[in-house]
């Protein structure tokens, strides 16, 4: 008899025995046990584990939005500007690499071969706007997307229109919220609603105004074609209301949005400016860069929940922050828009407001400046804006210096201190220039120390360790007219966008974490 076959009936006797199934599978189990834990892997640290299953923050390589119809005719002209910084910090592209340089356009849809501005960030490139030029798409890919900002300044002698007015063209969104304008004699104004992407936007327009929200069924459901705008005429979605918060909400797909305020006396021009995005309804607002001078600033602020809001105000200027004396806290009620008058609180300086409130509100301040008898004035607008971070530097697209014309950055830190470094983007050249703003208070730089030429893009910077800092950009002109003047809020550049990370497990198929 074979060994083998000896050692088989043995087995098989041990089996029938009483208890002999028991300890075979004891056995086995023991067995099983044991490879499992010579293979289990390492037992790794809960802060490993939550550092592998963070989302990896990878550069932004597509980027999309709109600039309203520009307006230009014989008495008017908009130069349209496009600029990018490209990835900052250790984000990677998509691939794992800095990804390819790409590009970045400004086009007309009627005549999408023919870019009117066409860059490589980083860099920067403008362009005036013919008479028959529609609303323009901007687009960015690759290293060009990050950080990419389009847009436009119009100046006109036009006796309807007369002044500055400059926009930043809103990146595709589906909620954008405004504060401004009015449809009232003299004043009216508009809503630009621009679709940059290839599929059908629907959109809905909710009004307040300072008796409460307004009902008005033609500025809901508004449909949008692809590479298409709708404009809408205030006064004629809600006719006689003298002051205007409007939220803009996407159902379906993307848009750009966009408010423009025109105003005069009888046959005399007032002014003309685009109103800016104000920051979401939140209990903290800050509305830098608000215009010194002689005349109006119209606080305006807006409660669009359920309860009344109690609204602390704190003005900051370039010698610190106080609360005004008989203006340090405003009642809003539920749903309204209230106004009041800063401007003999300022001495006709630059301010910023800042707001805290025990109900969510979002603010924005229209300055309409008295120029000298027999000369004609203009308006500007700001809104409540977000801080610029190291992390989310911004871009000024369109800086302008000539005879007669200065552009300032308007710098305001409402908590700790802020060191901000300002750099000229291609083709302008210049060095970078470093600015230290103290905490609660604001500065004010000649951006012709950043360069000397005619007009040119540059970068926002906090530096590492800075606290957040707001940044608008002004631009004045002395015409023989009058004053003209228009802001734009500098907005924190999208640079990276975060991507889960998954791997591969044969026991589960796809999960998040590990590397």
């Amino acid at each position: 008899m074979s060994p083998l076959k000896g050692a088989g009936r043995r087995f098989r006797a041990r089996l029938r025995r009483p208890g002999g199934v028991l300890l075979t599978v004891v056995l086995v189990l023991a067995v099983g046990l044991a490879v499992a834990t010579a293979t289990e892997p390492e037992p790794r640290s809960a802060a490993a584990t939550a550092r592998d299953a963070a989302p990896r923050q990878v550069s932004v390589a597509r980027a999309s939005g709109a600039c309203p119809a520009p307006v230009a005719d014989a008495t008017t002209t908009t130069r349209v500007s496009l600029a990018g910084s490209g990835p900052i910090g250790p984000a990677r592209g998509a691939t794992g690499s800095r990804g390819a340089p790409g590009e970045a356009t400004l086009t007309d849809p009627a005549a999408p071969a023919a870019p009117l501005v066409r860059i490589r960030a980083p860099g920067s490139g403008a362009a005036d706007a013919g008479p028959d030029t529609g609303p323009l798409l901007v687009r960015g890919s690759d290293r060009s997307a990050p950080g990419l900002v389009a847009a436009q300044v119009t100046r006109s002698t036009n006796a309807t229109m007369r002044g500055l007015a400059g926009t930043t063209c809103a990146a595709s969104g589906t909620d954008f919220w405004f504060v401004g304008s009015g449809a009232v004699v003299g004043q009216r104004g508009r809503v630009y609603l621009t679709n940059p992407e290839p599929a059908p936007a629907v959109v809905d327009v909710d009004l307040y105004g300072p008796d409460g929200p307004i009902s008005a069924p033609d500025a809901r459901g508004i449909t949008v074609a692809a590479g298409e705008q709708e404009v809408r005429l205030l006064d004629a979605l809600a006719p006689g209301i003298t002051r205007f918060a409007l939220h803009v909400h996407v159902r379906q797909g993307r848009v750009s949005a966009a408010v423009r305020d025109l105003q005069v006396a009888g046959l005399t021009p007032l002014g003309a400016d685009w109103v800016p995005t104000a920051a979401p309804p939140a209990r903290r607002q800050v509305i830098p860069g608000v215009p010194g001078g002689e005349g109006l600033s119209l606080l305006r602020l807006v409660a669009p929940g359920d309860s009344d809001a109690i609204v602390r105000v704190r003005l900051i200027s370039d010698a610190g922050a106080f609360a005004p004396a008989g203006l340090d806290v405003i009642e809003v009620p539920a749903g309204s828009v209230s106004e009041v008058d800063i401007a003999e609180y300022t001495g006709g300086e630059a301010v910023s407001v800042e707001l805290d409130s025990d109900a969510p509100v979002t603010a924005g301040v229209l300055t309409r400046l008295v120029a000298p008898a027999g000369k004609l004035g203009d308006i500007a607008y700001a809104s409540a804006a977000t801080a610029l971070t190291p992390a989310t530097p911004g871009v000024v697209a369109d800086a302008r210096i000539a005879e007669g014309v200065t552009s300032r950055l308007l710098l305001t830190a409402p908590g700790e201190e802020a060191t901000v470094q300002l750099a000229p983007l291609p083709p302008a050249t210049g060095e970078p220039v470093e600015v230290v703003v103290p905490a609660g208070s604001q500065a004010s730089v000649d951006l012709a120390s950043v360069s000397t030429a005619a007009d040119f893009a540059l970068t926002v910077r906090p530096r590492a360790g800075s606290g957040p800092v707001l940044a608008v950009r002004q631009i004045d002109e002395a015409e023989a007219r009058g004053p003209m003047v228009t802001t734009s809020p500098v907005d924190p550049g999208r640079y990276v966008v975060p991507v889960p990370r998954v791997v591969a497990d044969l026991s589960t198929g796809l999960r998040s974490g590990g590397g």
